[in-house]
């Protein structure tokens, strides 16, 4: 749940393990769309004066070779609400067209015809990847708004010219006052009248459906050559719902657009994952899913973040719940549940699971506050771009405590152990999951939610004198044609240029990772030093698909969107970020991916076999010492400081399987320190770090 979207959140007070400065924050449990789901109609804001009273912004230029060579405004909206969810996915490439395509809704000078509103939904595409662009209207309608439009470019079996090609457009509408349906709408690229919409506009009503229910259909489009387009959209009671329980989240949609004599026919797959429900009913569940699939769609992932139900209560938080498809969408299937909070198999993850609550509670939370994202590589494996950390309690009606740090109330308290990172998580060919970690990041996003934190810092007016547009580092991926290459890209500000943890002024940063040599490049900040972008790349858009093929240098498409007053309710410009390249040498770096050598088993000479290792480790208030023995054996744990002094020592007759011994550290100062395990005449020695 994003944490600066939530309403009502009440602030408790800490007890034992956090300090002062630390504080429990419980969420309302209020859907996380209905607080952004405010952009109705133009007249309802109210244009905000509000004043930035936070730190003044310092450009701070810095030499990087792999930054982008220009920002070229080539379109822009009436507001800065389209470019809201990152995983709309609105800016795509098309291989076979050498095509780059944008969906928005219609500008200031924009007039379409027969209905100018500011529900218009407009296409633009380049064919020479930026330099020029053409544009159409594809969908206007009187008193069915279009908002957040997703889409792309269909491009029918066989066909290399662009003048065949199709612009395909799908998403939310609104009358002025709540959400009333979807539109689907598609054009042939060709077609007089850059003002008119085609002739294929569909509008979806929600309260009279001729398809499955469905409502939102703004998420995580993809479109692949010859096959469906597809979308995603959301599964629920009531879109104007209030409550969870009135909201009622049931799964996700899969869209699917065939195309047929001239025009698409739509047909929705639901997917409704098994997830625990709250006492008051509701089925813990997020309301959108997100889709990944490889280069000729036979094999598929729709992803959904729920409390998987029936797995226990480290399982309880919010985790991947996935399924997939072999024969191109045909049947699926539910992956197996996974651990992971699993100490052996994802340390460097599970250390951070404890550090938001009580040492006794490790509780996964995928349900990160910075967006999330997913891919297919070539080898056919789901890779997930995502934050991870822990609940408080595993307790399903509590599952959204947080702690926050400090007076500025972050989610992080930014020590070297604890600080926001980005992990990609991916599935192995012989089942089960593996990750490494991405990169950290510097900063949070701020919230838009008036008294949450960071919002007095946010600089980005609202719809109102007590709400703030959210930015968020908008976790993404991008991947080459074969899914051999796989690239990720976030944003986040120089805390020496804010003087504050706050997303405010960001840059984009990215990455890419070498799939089969198993290689990552550094990271690079492409915007740094570029006018136009340098510290106001917001709201930005990463191509799903990179240009060019993965034995050679590739270039990812990118957008930013801001207005030179930081005012969400105002006309926005949108810039094309031109010339970032990524080539073979630049995988030059071996992924972090820390484990627990849980396997690994000692001999002594008395030929007893153990096992040795602790959790959490790093480790804060307490830490858990773990001898695993193959037969009973006495055996005796040693902690030494960071100078060598002995700490404390602790004895325990062995018994065969797991023992444990419970070690206080509440009164130990932070830093590296070690502990003996003597088993017979042997000793082991590992390294323990207290914060």
């Amino acid at each position: 749940m994003k944490k600066h979207l939530l309403i009502g959140t009440a602030l408790l007070v800490a007890t034992g393990a956090f300090s002062q400065n630390s504080a429990r924050v419980k969420p309302s449990g209020i859907a996380e769309i209905k607080s952004r789901k405010v952009d109705f109609s133009e007249t309802s804001f109210s244009q905000s004066s509000t004043i930035f009273t936070g730190p003044t912004k310092q450009i701070k230029h810095k030499v990087n070779a792999n930054k982008i060579a220009a920002a070229t405004i080539f379109t822009g909206a009436m507001n800065v609400f389209s470019y809201l969810y990152a995983q709309s996915k609105p800016l795509q490439y098309n291989k076979a067209l050498n095509a780059v395509s944008f969906l928005s809704r219609k500008s200031t000078t924009y007039t379409p015809s027969s209905n100018n509103n500011s529900g218009a939904i407009v296409a633009l595409y380049s064919t020479n990847l930026g330099t020029t662009w053409n544009e159409t209207c594809m969908w206007t309608n009187a008193t069915n708004l279009g908002r957040f439009p997703s889409g792309g470019i269909y491009n029918p079996p066989g066909n290399t010219n662009i003048n065949n090609a199709y612009m395909v457009a799908h998403g939310p509408c609104t009358d002025g006052t709540g959400w009333v349906g979807v539109y689907y709408a598609s054009k042939p690229i060709t077609t007089p009248g850059t003002t008119t919409p085609g002739a294929d506009q569909q509008f979806h009503d929600a309260n009279a459906p001729i398809l499955k229910k469905h409502h939102y259909t703004l998420w995580s489009n993809r479109i692949i050559d010859g096959g469906l387009v597809r979308g995603m959209g959301m599964i629920i009671n009531d879109i104007n719902g209030t409550t969870n329980i009135t909201y009622g989240p049931r799964g996700t949609a899969m869209l699917k657009g065939m195309f047929n004599a001239g025009a698409f026919v739509w047909s929705v797959d639901s997917f409704c994952p098994p997830v625990n429900v709250r006492s008051d009913g509701s089925r813990i569940t997020n309301e959108y899913g997100m889709q990944a699939w490889n280069d000729n769609g036979t094999v598929g992932y729709v992803v959904v973040l729920g409390s998987r139900s029936g797995t226990g209560p480290t399982m309880n938080g919010f985790q991947p719940i996935v399924y997939v498809t072999t024969n191109s969408g045909t049947t699926w299937s539910l992956l197996p549940a996974n651990d992971f909070a699993d100490p052996c198999q994802f340390k460097g993850v599970n250390d951070r699971m404890y550090s938001l609550g009580s040492t006794s509670v490790v509780c996964a939370n995928f349900n990160g506050s910075e967006d999330w994202d997913v891919a297919v590589d070539a080898n056919g494996q789901l890779h997930i771009a995502t934050m991870a950390y822990g609940h408080y309690s595993n307790h399903v009606d509590s599952l959204n405590y947080r702690n926050t740090f400090t007076t500025e109330q972050y989610s992080y308290s930014h020590t070297p152990f604890d600080h926001p990172t980005i992990y990609d998580f991916y599935t192995k060919p012989s089942g089960g999951w593996d990750y490494h970690i991405v990169d950290s990041m510097g900063t949070e996003g701020p919230s838009g939610t008036s008294g949450q934190p960071g919002y007095n810092t946010n600089p980005w007016a609202g719809a109102s004198a007590t709400s703030k547009m959210e930015l968020l580092a908008r976790i993404q991926m991008s991947r080459t044609d074969d899914g051999a290459k796989l690239f990720y890209s976030w944003t986040e500000s120089d805390s020496t240029v804010v003087g504050l943890k706050w997303n405010i002024y960001p840059d984009i940063n990215m990455k890419g990772y070498d799939v089969n040599a198993k290689m990552v490049t550094p990271r690079m900040n492409i915007t740094s030093g570029v006018t136009g972008a340098d510290q106001q790349a917001y709201f930005h858009f990463m191509s799903s698909t990179a240009v060019g093929a993965s034995s050679s240098c590739v270039t990812i498409p990118y957008t930013i969107t801001y207005n030179a007053t930081n005012n969400g309710v105002a006309a926005v410009d949108t810039y094309y970020l031109d010339g970032i390249q990524v080539c073979p040498s630049n995988f030059s770096v071996t992924p972090m991916s820390p484990k627990m050598a849980c396997v690994t088993s000692v001999q002594n000479n008395n030929s007893v076999n153990y096992q040795v290792m602790s959790f959490p480790n790093p480790a804060d208030k307490a830490t858990t010492i773990v001898v695993g023995l193959q037969e009973a054996s006495n055996f005796e744990v040693a902690l030494y400081s960071p100078i060598g002094q002995l700490v404390d020592t602790y004895k325990m007759n062995g018994q065969v399987g797991s023992n444990e011994i419970n070690i206080d550290l509440s009164n130990l100062s932070s830093g590296i320190y070690f502990y003996n395990v003597k088993v017979g005449a042997s000793v082991v020695t590992k390294k323990l770090v207290v914060q």
